[in-house]
């Protein structure tokens, strides 16, 4: 059995991907930075956990060792996250990992600062002569889990961006199985893989279907910069990634984030998960 890394273990994504690796099957060793992770993972099932950091090639060369696949999933809009990339591949191909997935962003192309950190990652990778895959994921249906205490509460669907603009948002769920099968199949090797939701949503779109799901009012509501800037420094946010944070949101509010659904759908051999099935599943059904 191969012997697969996830780097980011602890995190959302990375819980979910193990979550369906560890279903299939897979020996894991997870990368995380603290102890208390590191015995969540083996609460779950992890077969190996290594505590490390990062920012630390001395880590990263330990961790690929003896390792064949590789998930690196580095924690969001960090500031360093194009020289922890570069330096994983390094360790990676020296180490001769068989398969390096990398989980990047849809669009990285675009000026936003850890869109670009993300392509220099994969540019690093194409470049190594290692086998490869790179997922570029659009952006998670999940984002509405932390505010739906308060749009239960007030009818109010808040997030900083333009009530029009269109996304094409994307289960968490579909991309955790998306990273198993192209882990777990043969031919995914030096594939460039868009995944993006059914459909092209607006805050209004989902505000309407939220109304229909719940039989009650919801409206779409754009929060402004400046509270979202205070909510952010409250939370203790870093200035840089507050800054990182308000850069994305203005780029996607003028924007959206638009992909294509083709790719997940073949990749999954099913119709990607809709918007009004995520919130029945995670949500309404949870919450019951």
């Amino acid at each position: 059995m191969k012997q697969v890394l996830v780097t980011g273990a602890n995190g959302r994504t990375g819980r979910r991907v193990i979550d369906k690796l560890l279903k299939h099957g897979a020996s894991i060793r997870a990368f995380v930075r603290r102890e208390e992770a590191a015995r969540d993972m083996l609460a779950m099932g992890v077969g190996e956990c290594l505590i490390g950091n990062l920012e630390s090639e001395a880590d990263l060369y330990r961790a690929v060792k003896d390792v064949q696949q590789l998930v690196h999933i580095c924690p969001p809009m960090h500031p360093l996250e194009d020289r922890i990339g570069k330096a994983l591949v390094s360790a990676a191909a020296s180490s001769g990992v068989e398969l390096f997935v990398e989980y990047s962003v849809l669009h990285p192309v675009i000026e936003v600062p850890h869109h670009r950190r993300k392509l220099a990652v994969e540019a690093a990778l194409i470049d190594s002569g290692m086998p490869y895959v790179i997922l570029q994921p659009a952006r998670y249906m999940q984002h509405l889990n932390p505010i739906w205490a308060e749009l239960l509460r007030d009818g109010r669907h808040v997030l900083p961006f333009s009530t029009k603009t269109r996304f094409s948002l994307v289960d968490l769920e579909d991309l955790a199985e998306a990273v198993m099968r192209v882990l777990t199949q043969p031919h995914h090797a030096y594939a460039t893989y868009q995944l993006a939701g059914p459909e092209q949503l607006s805050m209004q779109d989902c505000a309407q279907r939220l109304t229909s799901l719940l039989g009650r009012d919801v409206e779409a509501i754009e929060r402004d910069e400046d509270s979202f800037r205070k909510v952010l420094e409250a939370s203790g946010a870093a200035p840089e990634r507050i800054q990182t944070m308000l850069t994305m949101n203005r780029h996607y509010s003028a924007h959206g984030l638009a992909g294509n659904s083709n790719v997940l759908r073949w990749l999954l051999g099913r119709e990607p998960t809709r918007f009004e099935d995520f919130v029945t599943r995670e949500l309404l059904a949870k919450n019951a």
